[in-house]
Formats: C-alpha cells, structure tokens, sequence
C-alpha cells in the first residue's frame, strides 16, 4: 500500500452529535435516520456509538474513492434501482450497494484498517431480499 493509499485510509470524517439534521431528513426520507455522513461531515441526532461511527466512516470512505460528488448520484441509482424493484424506499435503501457494505462490517471493529478501497463493488447486484 502507498503512503498516499494509507493516509486516505486513515481519514475519518467530523462527528456532530446531538444534531438536528437526522430528525429533519427523517421528515422526507423512508426511513428514521439516526446518523446521515455527507461529504466530510456526519451528523446523528444523539451520541453515536462506536459502530456507528464506522458505519458512517465506511460511507466516507466510500465518499472519498468516488469523489463524493460520483458516490452520491451513484448512490442514488442503486437506490432508484432498488426502488424499482422492491416498491418501497425502505427496502430500496437496505439494498443500496453502499448500504450493504457499511452494514455488513460495521460491527467489525478492524475493519476500516483491512478493509479494501472500492470494496462496495462486491455488493453490486447482490440483494439482501
């Protein structure tokens, strides 16, 4: 692994608890969010526990391999993909690729140290329902 490749790894976002902005996203979105990471920031609308802080640090990560602005128009077509084909939003979002990796490894304490760049394409495709 390059320095560069360990120094990206080694990046984490800022964390604001006790936030507003999860309540307000929940007010438009499927689902009752209690953390939403977006660019450099995560924000949750209590204390985030420490898996949670990797959850949200593996879509951060996710953010900084596709350049952010890329994550989030792909991220929105694997959700429109999963809309589409389970009928609702709250199934379409535990069935977004970068859902699904974040999800699946968050309960793994060292796995933002192995984990490997680009590791959400395993996920491509592969439905949890």
């Amino acid at each position: 692994m390059t320095e560069i490749e360990q120094m990206l790894k080694s990046l984490k976002p800022f964390f604001i608890e006790n936030s507003k902005i999860p309540v307000w996203l929940s007010k438009i979105t499927p689902i009752d969010v209690w953390a939403y990471s977006f660019g450099i920031w995560v924000w949750c609308r209590g204390e985030m526990s420490e898996k949670t802080k990797r959850h949200e640090t593996i879509h951060f990560q996710q953010q900084l391999e596709l350049g952010f602005i890329l994550h989030w128009i792909l991220y929105a077509l694997s959700w429109t993909a999963g809309y589409i084909r389970y009928g609702n939003g709250r199934d379409a979002y535990y069935n977004c690729m970068f859902e699904k990796e974040a999800h699946d490894w968050d309960g793994e304490e060292d796995y933002l140290q192995k984990r490997e760049r680009y590791a959400w394409t395993k996920y491509i495709g592969r439905p949890v329902l």
